[in-house]
């Protein structure tokens, strides 16, 4: 049996051709929830919260009740035994991604992003595709809830993304005649959006209405002036100045990449199965979300750096970075989200709320693969791109503070050799070696956590006349 879901416009199942009737609006939620993605299992709570919110008080009399009537009349609806289960205190639906268009159409905007510079024409013939597959204006139209609206956003935020490579493709397929009435009417309905208006600027040039293009600049400049206190972009402002000059254009501009990952740390040892685990999460595809957590002093940081640093080759569109200290509350949210759309080549309005920098923020990792890492922030949810290509390590982050589909990795004390190792690469093999039992009072004395043994070993090689039992009584001097 043939099951395929459409999410890009209003929530479609159709079975062999034959469309299937889903029922209240409510329940469609429950499906679209279900869905994104889908072989994924969903708590019952989460499910509550997506139909009704997080505020208790706007929830039926039994919301657990409902939930397991909505699911019983959809197992009848899709008519496959077996294909929605309950487990765990949740249910999972289980299809494969490519039976859900929407997942497709991600998968066939990475390949054409990817593909851009090296062959446009193929690039903008998967676009074309990809954005064919919307029916519609918004993706799931007519169902409720505080989970369908955030989807809304995300993909609609993804969709235009799309929008503008596309159209920047066309441009420098010398397609301008055929992009200048998008161009126009979303240069109407986006009079903030740079990269729109450099897109139209370009367009009108090339269909010989340069005055018209200059004017339009003129106009923008003394809008952004007014509105925001910025001047252009400086791609913008370039454009114009190689349009007065009479010059060519650059055409097929490309994207910022990112490059802010802390460095490495060389010594990194005893995390080998770990390691290992990260990069099978971080490169099997989708939009992967990996959790670091352990005891302070485990280490737990540098492992996240070295996972990220392990795996960048996946990730050929940049790497993201915040961290060094424990970030909270809506202002700091804002802050990062603006620091990381700047990073990408935005310049994000002063006082744009967090929703609309984060709506951005996805748009412009919409088929593009980066990898953001997380290091102490408190609330990672809106920094997470949620997008197919892109991958989060989020590192001390809180468990309820990720979504319930993240992979997570506890960070433990180092195994007594581990600890033996570390001190040997700092201190020196020969030195570590004469004294055996003091080594291990020194790594027991550390609680064998690595940034402990880390800080005693280097106190010890700064000191070459000491032993490693002068670092022991100075350690069970300080307790």
């Amino acid at each position: 049996m043939g099951l395929a879901f459409s999410l890009l416009g209003p929530l479609r199942a159709r079975c062999d051709g034959q469309e299937l009737d889903l029922g209240r609006p409510q329940q469609r939620a429950v499906l679209a929830a279900l869905l994104i993605p889908p072989g994924q299992l969903v708590s019952t709570d989460r499910l509550v919260e997506d139909l009704w919110g997080a505020d208790d008080t706007c929830w039926p009399k039994d919301p657990v009740g409902q939930i397991g009537t909505h699911v019983h009349r959809l197992r009848r609806a899709l008519g496959a035994p077996g294909l929605l289960v309950g487990a765990s205190g949740g249910y999972r639906l289980e299809v494969p991604r490519t039976a859900v268009d929407l997942f497709r159409h991600e998968a066939e905007v990475t390949e054409a992003v990817a593909l851009r510079h090296q062959d446009p024409q193929r690039a903008r013939e998967l676009l074309a595709r990809a954005l064919g597959a919307w029916d519609g204006p918004r993706a799931l139209d007519g169902v409720p809830g505080a989970f369908a609206a955030r989807v809304r956003e995300r993909l609609a935020a993804g969709r235009l993304a799309t929008v503008k490579v596309l159209l920047d493709l066309d441009l420098a397929l010398g397609r301008h005649t055929e992009a200048l009435e998008p161009l126009a009417g979303l240069a109407a309905s986006h009079p903030q959006d740079e990269e729109v208006h450099r897109l139209h600027l370009l367009a009108l040039h090339r269909c010989g209405r340069t005055a018209e293009a200059l004017a339009g600049y003129e106009a923008l400049r003394e809008r952004l002036d007014g509105e925001l206190g910025l001047e252009p972009a400086p791609a913008l402002a370039e454009l114009a100045e190689q349009i007065r000059r009479g010059e060519a254009p650059v055409l097929l501009r490309r994207l910022p990449r990112p490059q802010q990952l802390p460095p490495d740390i060389p010594d990194l040892v005893g995390r080998a199965v770990r390691v290992r685990e990260a990069e099978r999460v971080l490169r099997a595809g989708g939009a992967p979300v990996l959790g670091l957590s352990g005891p302070a002093g485990s280490g737990v940081s540098a492992l996240a750096v070295h996972v990220a640093h392990s795996v960048q080759d996946a990730f050929p569109d940049g790497q993201l970075y915040a961290g060094g200290q424990l970030y909270e509350g809506g202002g700091e949210t804002g802050a990062l989200l603006a620091g990381f759309l700047r990073a990408l080549g935005e310049r994000p309005a002063a006082g744009a709320a967090v929703e609309e920098l984060g709506a951005r923020y996805r748009g412009l990792l919409a088929g593009r693969r980066v990898l953001v890492l997380l290091d102490g922030v408190a609330d990672p949810g809106p920094l997470l791109p949620g997008t197919t290509g892109c991958a989060v390590v989020a590192a001390g982050a809180e468990p309820g503070a990720l979504p319930e589909d993240a992979v997570r990795l506890a960070v433990g004390p180092l195994e007594p050799h581990d600890a033996y190792e570390l001190l040997a690469r700092i201190v020196g093999a020969d030195r570590v070696r004469q004294e055996p039992d003091a080594v291990a009072e020194v790594a027991a004395l550390c609680g064998h956590l690595p940034v402990l043994l880390r800080a005693a070993a280097t106190r010890l090689a700064a000191r070459p006349r000491w032993s490693v039992a002068d670092l022991v009584r100075w350690l069970a001097e300080r307790g």
